[in-house]
């Protein structure tokens, strides 16, 4: 998605103030005070830096609807997703906060119920595609049956430390093998075929021979993952783009890098900044 997207619930309309509803009703000692401090926009007003805004918008990507917060225009097709709400999209007139750039700027003077088209050049939308965020893994590594690790962490999970003891592991169900004083042997079961995750990785025992597995990255091409970085170790978006015999190819850029981004906004409400 263009953005994270963070949507507000339904707003009750207010019934409007009138001689009836307004009967009896004391106000707070501090109402002058409140309302003072309140600053209503008008209809000419325009947004500036540091607003809150509510947007209604369309990002087409050659021609195509590739995001939208408009139900009206993607329900019943092949753009419709059942699990997503759509809903006006609220942010913080900010730099460096999230939205892009382009956004940021092209939303700045709009007025509610303006509608606005525009275009983002990736200098202002997602950058250019760097080859550098293209990175090759192993599909596959090995990993022993049996495992050597401290007393002290299984019995910090509760564990009962004894031969035989039998619990789940991310790999499948392991037992105890032998242990002393400071070391604890498992023994994992694996079985060929299983899958599972481990570091955020959907995983799969590929096959085992002598007390070895050998376990692949079940990661499929032209799919996209939340993975942990190999370099950084942080969690990002990546892309299959291949996959051999002996490794992945990964690609780190954004999916709209070099993407010139078509937009039409209609803005919803604005709160001016305090």
């Amino acid at each position: 998605m263009v953005f994270a997207m963070v949507f507000a619930g339904c707003v009750a309309q207010t019934p409007p103030l009138n001689e009836t509803n307004m009967t009896n009703v004391t106000p707070p000692a501090n109402l002058t005070e409140n309302i003072t401090n309140v600053t209503v926009p008008g209809p000419d007003y325009s947004v500036q830096l540091g607003d809150t805004v509510w947007i209604d918008y369309v990002l087409r990507i050659d021609d195509e609807i590739y995001d939208t917060s408009r139900l009206d225009l993607v329900f019943g097709t092949s753009e419709y997703n059942p699990g997503r709400m759509y809903e006006p999209l609220k942010f913080t007139v900010e730099f460096g906060k999230g939205i892009i750039d382009g956004v940021i700027i092209n939303t700045i003077g709009m007025k509610v119920n303006e509608t606005v088209r525009y275009d983002v050049d990736p200098a202002r939308g997602y950058g250019n595609h760097d080859p550098t965020k293209i990175i090759a893994v192993q599909r596959y590594y090995e990993k022993s049956f049996y495992e050597t690790i401290p007393r002290s962490y299984l019995e910090s999970q509760g564990i009962n430390i004894s031969n035989g003891t039998g619990f789940e592991s991310p790999y499948g169900t392991v037992f105890i093998n032998d242990f002393n004083e400071e070391n604890v042997t498992l023994f994992y079961l694996f079985i060929p075929g299983a899958e599972f995750e481990l570091n955020g990785i959907p995983q799969r025992i590929a096959n085992t021979s002598n007390f070895t597995a050998t376990i692949e990255f079940a990661l499929d091409v032209n799919q996209s993952y939340l993975l942990p970085n190999p370099e950084t170790g942080v969690p990002q978006i990546f892309s299959v783009v291949d996959k051999t015999d002996d490794n992945i190819t990964l690609d780190y850029n954004h999916p709209l890098a070099n993407k010139t981004l078509n937009f039409e906004v209609t803005l919803v409400k604005v709160e001016p900044a305090k």
